[in-house]
């Protein structure tokens, strides 16, 4: 029994942990403050831009937080699973894992101030044709200075078709974020 509970509480813990690794970082920090907190990353440079990249599991969504400065200064925190093996189970997987990241966000955040809930149901493309569909949608306009968004999208398009789970963090100021 006791080691039932203490997995139980170790899972519960954790997944506050890894949810919420990310959210020690915030806009505007330096890139050393940045690497302060995670030693070792990934560095790739474009143009006048550095991303640095973190690799997390989020509800069974494997993928990398991308740290993206310009002028020194941190701009843009993005996380984008695409899936492209289109089926009802990884649907659901992606649904689920979105609603707990929004469950979280709005446990950390307060309540966003849009929730967009489009057709949380699977439709298979190759039975009934479609050009994708949004799912699910959160968005907080100004926590701290930062645009935050977490979605869920059914994308597609000439016979393409994937699955896409973001989380993004702007600038408040930030004029693309819808």
């Amino acid at each position: 029994m006791g080691m039932k509970i203490f997995l139980i509480l170790f899972f519960l813990f954790s997944s506050c942990i890894i949810t919420f690794a990310q959210s020690k970082v915030v806009i505007g920090m330096t890139l050393e403050d940045v690497n302060k907190l995670y030693p070792n990353l990934k560095s790739t440079t474009y143009e006048n831009t550095i991303t640095l990249e973190r690799p997390e599991n989020l509800y069974g969504l494997d993928d990398t937080w991308g740290y993206r400065f310009e002028g020194g200064k941190l701009t843009w925190i993005f996380f984008d699973k695409y899936i492209q093996e289109i089926n009802d189970t990884n649907f659901r997987k992606c649904l689920s894992a979105t609603k707990h990241l929004i469950n979280d966000y709005t446990r950390f955040y307060g309540k966003p101030d849009t929730t967009i809930i489009g057709d949380t149901s699977f439709i298979d493309p190759y039975k009934k044709h479609h050009w994708g569909y949004n799912v699910i949608e959160a968005r907080w306009k100004n926590y701290e200075n930062m645009k935050i968004k977490v979605e869920f999208t059914f994308m597609g398009g000439k016979g393409q078709y994937s699955f896409l789970v973001k989380i993004c963090f702007f600038d408040k100021d930030y004029p693309y974020y819808d």
